[in-house]
């Protein structure tokens, strides 16, 4: 009798500790709270869906961007909770929210907050256009241009797994947001030259963050011809479909010619940016040669 009792005991004890998280996790507020994020973490973007929340911060000490994942789909279930970090060289400082804001979470999801605004599928943020950002970099020397799109989620580092070599798929020192399926939507990153390093630039809605990075791609080509580098993105993004998780869009140089490499990830569940591997069966990938002329800088 005493260890039925026991047992009861623990049952109650269980089922009210899962309650109130599950409780917790109805908010903003509480999951931020259950999170249990440092004090030397600045909020930067947050992301709500059904039974989950995301978090990302950026520690400007350790110069890290990090992402919570907390989920718990009923009161009997236990909560998860994970984590990502990745150095990153980009200040996201200006990009901390006032915690107030927390307060304001649509009932509506997915929601997302970015720099001091919450979106919805019905008021999406307004990614920038190709036009928008190439016009600035045009006879200009480049070493890489990247689209970077999630159709969910807040995705830092992330890597396909294809036998025994690993494509990357995100960019690691990145955070990259949402657009709520909107395929022609997604931040641009640009790096061009800066003596041996590079200088990257991020395009957010309405922002961007710049840093000076060591380059991936030593090679570099002068946009000289946009024709076919536009072309060659818009191809790669028409062939975006609304099953589409993450994709990168990149445009790079290996000499003599400059390609557009398209990585995707072709499915999705609750949780899969916090992956840090996938089968090749995740994996769609398309290059398209596009221009010559391209060089090796070093």
């Amino acid at each position: 009798m005493k260890k039925l009792l026991a047992l009861v005991l623990l049952f109650l004890l269980f089922f009210a500790y899962n309650a109130c998280t599950y409780h917790q996790l109805s908010s903003a507020e509480g999951a931020y709270k259950l999170a249990g994020i440092s004090g030397d973490e600045k909020l930067i973007a947050v992301y709500h869906d059904s039974n989950f929340w995301q978090f990302a911060t950026y520690n400007p000490k350790a110069r890290e961007l990090k992402v919570y994942y907390l989920s718990q789909a009923h009161p009997l279930d236990f909560r998860i909770k994970k984590t990502k970090t990745v150095k990153t060289p980009l200040n996201y400082s200006p990009l901390a929210l006032d915690l107030k804001l927390l307060e304001k979470a649509p009932k509506e999801t997915p929601a997302l907050l970015f720099a001091g605004k919450w979106y919805t599928p019905e008021n999406p943020p307004e990614f920038p256009s190709f036009d928008e950002i190439i016009k600035g970099y045009t006879n200009k020397t480049i070493r890489r241009i990247a689209l970077l799109y999630a159709r969910k989620e807040l995705w830092i580092q992330t890597y396909l797994q294809v036998t025994a070599r690993a494509y990357e798929v995100g960019t690691k020192d990145v955070l990259v947001i949402p657009s709520f399926g909107n395929t022609s939507g997604g931040i641009w990153v640009v790096e061009t030259p800066q003596g041996k390093n590079s200088t990257k630039t991020v395009y957010y809605p309405g922002t961007k963050i710049v840093g000076n990075v060591t380059p991936v791609y030593l090679g570099s080509f002068v946009l000289n011809n946009r024709n076919s580098i536009e072309s060659a993105l818009y191809e790669a993004l028409s062939n975006l479909s609304k099953t589409t998780s993450f994709a990168k869009i990149e445009v790079y140089c290996f000499s003599p010619q400059a390609d557009v490499d398209t990585v995707t990830i072709k499915r999705y569940y609750q949780g899969i940016s916090m992956e840090k591997y996938f089968q090749f069966y995740y994996l769609h990938r398309d290059t398209i040669k596009v221009l010559g002329g391209c060089k090796t800088t070093r």
